[in-house]
């Protein structure tokens, strides 16, 4: 065998593992929807002074990316969730964490776990009023908004 088909031979090979790490999954904007959305604000020190307003900016991140939502626990598919822990020295420093959670099943049984996740530290910010905006926009359009409609 020459050097020219062993590596022929060697490319063919490593094509289909290749191929395997590639990720397949089974989400679509339908069957994540409805989404409802809550979180956690564990800010301090005036670092998140427009918590109130963490529902509608979930809600205006999932319609434009054309995912339907609902506040009714019972209706909901899946759960996007917020997680803020944050403090003052000088500037706000800390961490936020945001997540798709949704039913899978295991050993059998249903159980709720992440189906997507991202996160952010971040220090020296006045406050988080246009940072968690700004992420929520980036992880719902390019995470949630990513997946096929159907």
């Amino acid at each position: 065998m020459t050097f020219k088909h062993f590596a022929a031979a060697l490319a063919l090979i490593t094509t289909p593992a290749i191929a395997q790490n590639e990720e397949v999954h089974p989400y679509t904007k339908s069957n994540i929807a409805p989404v409802m959305f809550e979180y956690l604000d564990e800010a301090e020190d005036g670092c998140w002074t427009s918590a109130d307003q963490a529902a509608d900016i979930a809600k205006r991140a999932l319609d434009g990316v054309g995912i339907a939502h609902t506040d009714d626990p019972e209706e909901a598919a899946t759960t996007l969730f917020l997680y803020v822990d944050a403090s003052r020295d000088g500037g706000c420093y800390g961490n936020m964490l945001l997540d798709l959670r949704g039913p899978a099943t295991w050993a059998g049984e249903e159980v709720r776990v992440i189906l997507r996740d991202s996160g952010a530290n971040f220090e020296g910010y006045d406050n988080l009023n246009a940072v968690i905006p700004a992420i929520m926009d980036h992880f719902v359009g390019t995470e949630l908004g990513g997946f096929p409609a159907e």
